[in-house]
């Protein structure tokens, strides 16, 4: 009998993993390998059920990636890596090492992943990875518990000046007049409800 490979969009962690193997059980399948973004199953395509296969999987925020293209989908691994590294271990996402970290789990090149990703999406994996660490920057400032320098430390800067930099480049200010901006509109609006 041969085995089926399913490539699942929105699996970003170790809870993702174990929801979708849950579904597969619960659905009577069997699933031989379960890791980010991709499943193999011991059963035969042709004996899966794959609408209500797919409607569980969308039930939990998950969804099946069968119309992309092999370069689509290896699109959507690296962001689902790289999601998850933010998440668990920001530290890995500086440059020489956040390459290595990639080139492994996806047994290519790195070269080879960062063209692939810059020809599908438009912008370069490394420019990617500075906005995805910058857009969780902005939150931990909207925020506003936490100092600058340790938003810097959490998400796997060297140093604040390296995020200070980086987010003056992409957002025009630096991240202490970014969340001055924030709680100032925070306190207008909280100003003028009822």
């Amino acid at each position: 009998m041969a085995s089926t490979l399913l490539y699942i969009r929105h699996m970003v962690c170790s809870k993702c993993i174990l929801v979708v193997r849950e579904q597969l059980v619960e659905l009577g399948l069997v699933p031989l390998r379960v890791e980010l973004g991709e499943v193999e199953l011991r059963d035969d395509s042709a004996t899966i059920d794959w609408p209500r296969l797919q409607q569980c999987l969308e039930a939990e925020g998950f969804e099946i990636m069968d119309q992309l293209s092999p370069q689509q989908r290896l699109v959507v691994q690296i962001k689902e890596i790289i999601a998850h590294l933010l998440a668990t271990e920001p530290g890995a996402l500086r440059s020489g090492y956040f390459s290595r970290q990639l080139s492994e789990r996806l047994q290519r090149r790195f070269a080879y992943l960062s063209d692939v990703f810059s020809a599908t999406e438009g912008l370069s994996l490394e420019h990617y990875v500075i906005r995805q660490r910058l857009t969780a920057a902005r939150c931990l400032l909207r925020d506003g518990t936490l100092p600058v320098g340790r938003i810097a430390n959490l998400l796997g800067y060297s140093n604040l000046g390296h995020l200070s930099r980086q987010f003056q480049q992409e957002t025009g200010c630096s991240p202490s007049d970014y969340r001055r901006q924030c709680t100032s509109t925070a306190q207008l609006i909280e100003k003028n409800l009822p």
